[in-house]
């Protein structure tokens, strides 16, 4: 998963925020954060997305905002062939004023980055109405671009069409010595969760002992480490079951479970469904 970090986000001189557009054959960026708030477009891939303590499906379409420090990253399997193209525009948190704005009609924009620091994950014509916008961005001249990007925050702040990602008690990274100790962790359970994963090797890629390191986990995480691990197997076994042919428990055992029955527990706990019933619901 790579080393984590507190990224720097570039901006072009003469420029308010930055906007982006990426075209890669696989998503290289580590587990992150950053102060600025960012809103992305997948235009086009597949694969998990990390937001937080959330991890969850992407798609094409796929559309999010991420309120200031949320540690975020995405990933796909890099035996897809599909390219993933996506775009993304990050600005500062005080982008229209702070907390007391210069202008009265930029409260709902505020409002709106209060909902975000969990993340926001927009649905429905909502989205589809930003991504048309979004998709035109990274082409406009600047001052076009700052007059778009704020209708974009408008829809945004109108719409309900909404559902939040992180846990209410999710504690969002704000410094790079913790998003480095959280990314040793994790970059640790991505690449081992095929194999056993011990805790104790965990807290020591982090430089903390066993203790310091369950409740530095779950403080920032809002979940145990081992609830974790199971969210992550369980991601990979979702996208298994509905990429390929492997029979439920091949991908079980494939991606570290050895209990047939405690897996079945698990994916039921994380999904609300059996494997057999998620595999019909999303193959029709």
């Amino acid at each position: 998963m790579g080393r984590a970090l507190l990224e720097k986000i570039p901006l072009v001189p003469g420029n308010s925020f930055a906007c982006r557009e990426f075209k890669l054959a696989r998503f290289a960026t580590p587990l992150h954060f950053h102060p600025e708030i960012e809103l992305t477009l997948i235009v086009s891939g597949r694969g998990l997305r990390y937001v937080g303590d959330s991890i969850a499906q992407f798609d094409d379409g796929d559309l999010v905002l991420l309120g200031s420090n949320l540690s975020h990253y995405w990933w796909n399997d890099a035996t897809d062939r599909r390219h993933v193209h996506s775009i993304v525009v990050q600005f500062p948190a005080e982008f229209v004023g702070g907390s007391t704005p210069a202008w009265p009609e930029a409260n709902s924009l505020l409002r709106l980055f209060v909902r975000a620091a969990r993340g926001l994950q927009f649905t429905g014509e909502a989205r589809n109405q930003i991504a048309a916008k979004m998709l035109f961005l990274p082409r406009l001249p600047p001052w076009r671009r700052l007059i778009s990007l704020l209708s974009i925050l408008g829809e945004a702040a109108d719409s309900r069409e909404t559902r939040p990602l992180s846990s209410v008690g999710y504690t969002p990274m704000t410094d790079a010595d913790g998003g480095k100790r959280m990314a040793a962790a994790c970059r640790y359970i991505h690449e081992q969760y095929t194999e056993v994963i011990r805790q104790c090797e965990a807290a020591r890629r982090a430089s903390l002992s066993p203790a310091a390191f369950s409740r530095y986990f779950h403080r920032h995480m809002g979940k145990t480490f081992e609830s974790y691990v199971n969210e992550v197997r369980i991601g990979h076994v979702c996208r298994l079951l509905l990429e390929s042919k492997m029979t439920i428990a091949e991908a079980a055992y494939g991606v570290g479970y050895n209990s047939l029955a405690n897996f079945n527990r698990r994916f039921r706990a994380i999904t609300g469904r059996t494997p057999s019933k998620f595999r019909a619901a999303h193959t029709h």
